[in-house]
This record gives structure tokens, sequence and C-alpha cells, in this order.
């Protein structure tokens, strides 16, 4: 740091010609600009300590959890010179109180965020020689390290020779990390026992998007016990590796979704995440969906049925909108009939009929107070089908406060409105 000062100050030092060179004046100067450097170093040293150290009060006294983002960013916009400082006060000891292991995580979280190249020895020191908290906080920090072929070592050796959370921790850290080796390592967590683990490898197997170890995770997925417990990480591993799926893929999920020793909230939720592997509506597909389809349990009939009407089953569709008609009819002047029938069509891809009965909603029910959330699911719809100004009058005639039509302004599914020529004006945007 003491060069970089330095150097900062020659660029404004003059520094004397030969002809104008008198003996002993140079080194007169440089005596005095090193000792200006020095000063001007503990000076920021003194400034960023005082900053840490007020920071670390803060965290430590009665922290509202709300404010702990923003205690984060002053933290991180300390810059890299304040890392050492911070790497310091990441390992809380054995037995902390609650405020110091508050305070530790915090500041692993903002360094995680940092540039900390120049603390890699530190860290690495205290990977090898800290509580296991503190190693913990450390493996956070060393996630988006670019150090990777000093820290990746270490990262592996405390997976091998740890059990437990600090296990966990490493194996996150190792993911994050990526490069040689790691592959090779999830591969072999997936032939384990470690239910934890496993959840993690298949996580971290997806973000690799790695296909050589498609049979691996088959065998996962064909463990219904196993495969229950990681579906979710099962079907995105298969979303983001498309040229591995096959036809069997699917049919070992429908069977998963089929088994009535799997919690109903996990079949339904697999079977409404199967439209995202792209199956293909055939004979055989119909036919392992039957079990399904006639259950006696209305969410899962339904996902079954909103699947195929979305792969193009005009039976499934008209099964589906039938009971949703027959409301209609009774009920003519509820507007939340309309409401539900044109949820299911925006559920089978068809905005066209849902935008007729959202608007006729909206006519039934304006004598009536209604939910803002009527207005965003019609407003969504428009934006489905492109009709971005329809959308954005909408949302400007719609009883929604500023505060959530920003929210709306950061949902990804708005995001070809906000982008369009009527985001602005949609969302009120400056």
């Amino acid at each position: 740091m003491l060069i970089g000062v330095c150097l900062s100050l020659c660029a404004n030092f003059a520094v004397p010609t030969c002809a104008t060179r008198q003996p002993g004046r140079d080194e007169q100067s440089l005596e005095e600009l090193l000792t200006r450097a020095r000063r001007e170093r503990d000076a920021i040293q003194a400034r960023l300590k005082s900053e840490v150290e007020a920071l670390q009060k803060e965290f430590e006294s009665a922290p509202d959890a709300r404010d702990l983002p923003a205690k984060v960013e002053r933290a991180v916009a300390l810059g890299a010179e304040a890392t050492p400082l911070l790497a310091a006060l990441i390992d809380p000891g054995e037995a902390p109180s609650d405020a110091q292991r508050l305070r530790a995580s915090q500041f692993a979280i903002a360094l995680a965020r940092m540039d900390t190249t120049a603390v890699t020895t530190q860290l690495l020191a205290l990977l090898r020689s800290g509580s296991s908290e503190g190693k913990r906080n450390v493996l956070r920090a060393l996630q988006t390290t670019t150090d990777r072929a000093r820290v990746g070592p270490e990262v592996e050796r405390v997976f091998r020779t740890s059990e437990g959370p600090l296990k966990t921790h490493a194996l996150r850290a190792l993911i994050a990390l990526g490069g040689e080796g790691l592959t090779a390592i999830l591969t072999e967590i997936l032939g384990g026992t470690d239910d934890t683990m496993i959840g993690l490898a298949i996580d971290g197997l997806a973000d690799q998007k790695c296909a050589s170890a498609v049979e691996q995770v088959r065998r996962i997925l064909a463990q219904s016990q196993v495969a229950a417990r990681h579906a979710l990480a099962l079907l995105r591993y298969f979303r983001t590796v498309p040229e591995v799926r096959q036809a069997q893929d699917i049919t070992q999920f429908v069977r998963l979704a089929q088994s009535a020793t799997i919690p109903l909230d996990i079949r339904v939720g697999i079977v409404e995440s199967l439209l995202s592997l792209e199956p293909a509506l055939n004979v055989e597909l119909r036919k392992n969906m039957e079990p399904i389809v006639g259950s006696a349990d209305r969410r899962l009939r339904e996902a079954g049925l909103v699947l195929l009407a979305n792969l193009g089953d005009k039976n499934a569709r008209r099964d589906l909108i039938k009971e949703y008609d027959e409301l209609v009819e009774k009920n003519e002047r509820w507007f939340d009939a309309y409401v539900r029938r044109a949820d299911m069509y925006a559920k089978i891809g068809d905005d066209d009929e849902a935008i007729k009965d959202y608007k006729q909603a909206l006519a039934v029910g304006r004598d009536e107070s209604l939910p803002t959330e009527l207005y965003e699911k019609l407003s969504l719809a428009y934006t489905r089908k492109g009709k971005f100004k329809d959308a954005a009058e909408l949302l400007n005639r719609a009883p929604i406060s500023a505060a959530r039509l920003k929210e709306l302004s950061e949902d990804a599914r708005y995001a070809p409105l906000r982008n369009s020529k009527y985001g602005k004006d949609a969302f009120g945007l400056k």
C-alpha cells in the first residue's frame, strides 16, 4: 500500500534534471516523499479502522434485520484496502454470542463481494486454524475469489477431512469455484448416502451443465424415496442439460408423481414442472398420465390435465374448462367466477380467452372493491400477448400503489413491457 501511495505522490512530484541537480537535494526530497506517503497510508488505515469498528458496533448492538443489507453495502464500499480489517473479524471464536456470530457472518458476506486477493493468505490460515464457525465464514468469503489455484486445493482438503455443516459449506464453495475435478467429486457424492450432499451435488451438476454424470443422476431418479426428496433438483438438472433428456426420464418422473407414498405437494410440483422438460404428447405419455388425471385429488388431477392441455391434448382442455364453464353459468354476476376461468385459460396458454374473462370480471365487479391482483393478472396477459399499450393503460388506471408498481417493474414476467416504449408510462418510471 505504501508503494501505491508513493507512486501517486510521485506523479505530482517534479524531479530535478541533471543540469539543476544539487548534492543531497534529491535524496532529501525522496525521504520527504516516503515520509508523506507513510502519513497518508496511516491516515487511510486509521479512517478505515474507525469505519470498520463503527460497523462492528452496529452489527453487534441489537441490529434490525432490515438494516443488514445496507450495512453490508457500507462494508463493501470501503474497498479492497479494508479487507485485512474485515478478514480479522469473520471468526466469532468458540462459543460466540449471537451478536458476535451475526457480525462475523455479515463481514464474510461483504468479503464475498470484494477483491480478497490481498488477504488470501490470511483467509487460508484462518481456514486451517480458526473455529468451526470461522472456517464456515471463510468458505463463504472465498466462494468468489479469483485466486482459485491457491484456494481450490485448500477447500477440497476441508471437504475431504470434515463432517457435518463444515463439509457442506466446503462443497458449496467448491461448486462456486468450479474448475477441474469438480465433476468427479460431485459424481462421487451421488454414490453416497448423505442426503444433503446428494442434493447439493445434483444442483452443482446442473450449474456445471454436466452431461457426463447423467447415468448417476438417473440412478437417483430411479430410487423413488430419494428422488422425492430431490425432485426439484432432479427436474432442474434435466432442464438445464437438455441434450441428455430421454423419454425414459419423463416416464420416471411421471411414475414418481403417481406414487401414493410420496407427499402430495411433491407429486403436484413434479407434474406442474414437467412441461419445462418438453415431453412429447404420445400414446405412452397419455397412458402413463391416466392414474394422475384420474386421481381423486383435485390438485393432482388438475395439474395432470393442465400438462396435457399445454401439450395439445384437446380432450384434456375440454375436461378442464367444462367445470369452469358450469361455474360461470351458475354465477354470471359473480366476478370471481370469471377470474377462476381466466386463471385456467392462462395456465393452458390461452391468453386470448383469459383476457376476455378478466375484462368481464372487471365489468361484472365494477361496483365492488376489486382486488388489485385482478388488474395485475390482466396486465400480465396483455404483456404475454405483446399488447403493451393495453397493459400500460390498464396499469395507469388501476388502483395500484406506486410502491407496488415499482415491484412489478422488477418482476421478470413484466420485462417485455418494461423494455417496450410503454414501459416508463406503465410503471411510472422516470
